[in-house]
């Protein structure tokens, strides 16, 4: 980890510092060492209040340094908005991350986005496999969340046709979840990438996952939804899709099965089949 990864670590730390005032401080200093270094009035001027500016770690405070080698273990690079590494398509939605961290290696082709049921069918499951290894045998990385249903699925089948992709977590780079996940994960690291926009050590909380949802569409080009019942999160994702001008598609399924609702209902409303 380089001197300016460790600055951006340091503010990320900061209780309270979020996405917004990351922002605030990218556009008002060069760079996180200018930040770390510029007095509290420069800092006041950028936009923080004089609690946060007193809760920014010091460089050796001991959560920092313990979170900074973990981070080294684990081999996590960390990409600032402002980075030449920091995909594309993600820098033109109108929410995106200020930072991101990322193990393993971002792959280079376009993406698709594939979410879906965390009770998917297995009917659903394999037809979402074989969909994701068509696609990546077609280099077209697949994007999902690592979700328990057709999140696992689309990532298998990509794995499975050798072909690239990403896992975006709704917690912390150092957190695997769900937990059965755990080869799933590690088979993804071996030449994928495993992204989060969440401070190492956070929990996977229910209202992490729509801001998860909002990078998984928002690094891709289109967005398929499969087997979502009304109420599903993986329906964020689609509404997310169409806010960001994305393509959106989604699986027609049984009526009678109400994991398949939401996604009928979408077909009704426009999404392509």
């Amino acid at each position: 980890m380089d001197d300016q990864q460790a600055a951006w670590l340091r503010l990320h730390l900061t209780p309270g510092l979020g996405r917004v005032a990351l922002f605030k401080l990218s556009r008002y200093f060069d760079n996180p060492l200018d930040t770390l270094e510029a007095s509290p009035h420069h800092l006041e001027q950028a936009g923080l209040t004089a609690r946060l500016i007193d809760k920014i770690p010091k460089p050796d405070d001991p959560n920092f340094l313990q979170t900074k080698r973990n981070l080294e273990e684990l081999q996590v690079s960390l990409i600032s908005f402002q980075s030449d590494d920091y995909p594309a398509l993600l820098k033109q939605i109108h929410d995106p991350p200020a930072l991101l961290y990322l193990r393993g290696e971002l792959p280079q082709q376009d993406c698709f986005a594939i979410v879906g049921s965390r009770r998917a069918t297995p009917a659903g499951n394999q037809f979402t496999r074989d969909l994701a290894a068509e696609l990546a045998n077609h280099a077209i990385c697949i994007v999902s969340g690592l979700a328990r249903g057709i999140d696992t699925a689309a990532h298998t089948g990509a794995l499975q046709a050798n072909g690239p992709t990403i896992a975006v977590l709704g917690c912390g780079i150092d957190r695997i979840y769900p937990p059965e996940n755990r080869q799933l994960f590690h088979q993804i690291l071996q030449h994928n990438a495993i992204i989060s926009e969440y401070p190492p050590g956070t929990p996977p909380l229910a209202g992490h996952f729509p801001g998860r949802n909002r990078i998984i569409s928002g690094l891709s080009k289109g967005v398929l939804i499969v087997e979502a019942a009304e109420g599903s999160g993986s329906l964020i994702t689609g509404d997310f899709a169409l806010e960001q001008g994305r393509e959106l598609f989604a699986t027609p399924g049984a009526v009678n099965n109400p994991t398949s609702q939401g996604a009928n209902r979408l077909l009704k409303e426009g999404a392509q089949l």
